[in-house]
């Protein structure tokens, strides 16, 4: 977002890659090195890594976005089972909280209950 001036975005609406949800591993291997052996050997340290480079995009979210300003962000959080191990990787409460380290407030969410993504 180099090219927008500072403060000068009202509303960012954005659905990122949901990290921990095997979709976006790839993606998000890309980025980080080493990133699909550690999700198999350190889930927990992987799930951080992803968010570390959302993280970046959250920060330059602060720098374009107008004191009063909205920001939007589409997120679920991800359950997964690696080496027999089920786990719920809280993608919402860690972006809250990188939001809020970058100077925003949080609101009421508003929570989508899909049911599936899948066709029965």
């Amino acid at each position: 977002m180099s090219f927008l001036e500072n403060e000068s975005v009202h509303l960012v609406v954005t659905s990122p890659p949901y990290p921990m949800i095997s979709m976006w591993d790839e993606q998000f291997s890309k980025i980080v090195p080493g990133l699909e052996n550690e999700i198999s050997q350190n889930p927990f340290a992987a799930f951080e890594k992803m968010h570390a480079v959302l993280d970046s995009v959250w920060r330059e979210t602060a720098r374009v976005v107008r004191p009063g300003g909205i920001v939007a962000i589409n997120i679920g959080d991800a359950v997964r089972t690696i080496r027999g191990d089920f786990a719920l990787y809280p993608n919402h409460s860690r972006i809250i909280e990188s939001m809020l380290r970058n100077g925003f407030s949080a609101l009421p969410p508003i929570l989508w209950r899909k049911q599936t993504n899948v066709p029965k």
